[in-house]
């Protein structure tokens, strides 16, 4: 018995080209088809045959998709779901994938790189495309970033400790700072023990040295 290539799209039109295209590149001896244009109907159609399921959902919301991503492959473990979506959010790429998805496909996918993501997956492979690769990678580097920030104090700084931190590196004396600010030299002393407590350094040349890494200053 064949394995199984189960489609959804909203359009017919569609769902009726697309066995076609798959029959000109060779699946139709290795698979049978199943398609419907009702998105609550997917999950009936998966057994214990079907192998790859690919969704087009344009017209569905990320939320129903990502819970119908759950409900099929609660019913089938070893299935392998593409997706097909205009819409590229780096962070809801993220969640198929979290999900168990094996291929995420932009609008910017042509022909002959989705068959290319279709082998990979049906090998067992995970495919991410280099556009989706590399928003990825900078999506987890900026929550890194950002991770790195909060554990080292930096968003514990107040705009005025900023304000003196930054005067700081300029190598204003605590009279220079009050004067420049409008505050009390005994604000600015208070405001400077704060930075240090909170960044976690012990004099004024470290605590320029760690604003000037991690790119408080100018």
């Amino acid at each position: 018995m064949k394995s199984e290539i189960i489609l959804y799209d909203n359009y017919y039109l569609y769902l009726e080209a697309f066995p076609c295209f798959l029959d000109k590149n060779g699946f139709t001896e290795m698979y049978d088809y199943k398609s419907t244009v009702e998105f609550s109907e997917i999950e009936n159609l998966v057994s214990e045959d079907s192998s790859v399921v690919i969704m087009n959902i344009a017209a569905v919301s990320i939320n129903d998709a990502m819970e119908v991503v759950e409900k099929l492959l609660s019913l089938n473990e070893h299935l392998k779901i593409m997706i097909l979506s205009p819409n590229a959010e780096v962070r809801n790429i993220k969640k198929f994938f979290d999900k168990g998805v094996k291929s995420f496909l932009t609008k910017h996918t042509h022909g002959h790189e989705f068959l290319n993501a279709l082998k990979e997956v049906m090998d067992g492979k995970v495919y991410i495309s280099e556009e989706t690769k590399n928003s990825l990678y900078n999506f987890i580097c900026n929550i890194d970033d950002q991770q790195d920030k909060k554990a080292n104090g930096i968003e514990d700084l107040t705009s005025r400790e900023i304000d003196v931190l930054h005067q700081i590196c300029e190598g204003l004396r605590s009279k220079e700072i009050a004067e420049r600010l409008f505050i009390s030299k005994h604000t600015v002393e208070s405001h400077r023990r704060n930075i240090m407590m909170k960044l976690d350094v012990h004099n004024s040349s470290m605590l320029v040295k760690f604003a000037m890494d991690n790119r408080l200053v100018n």
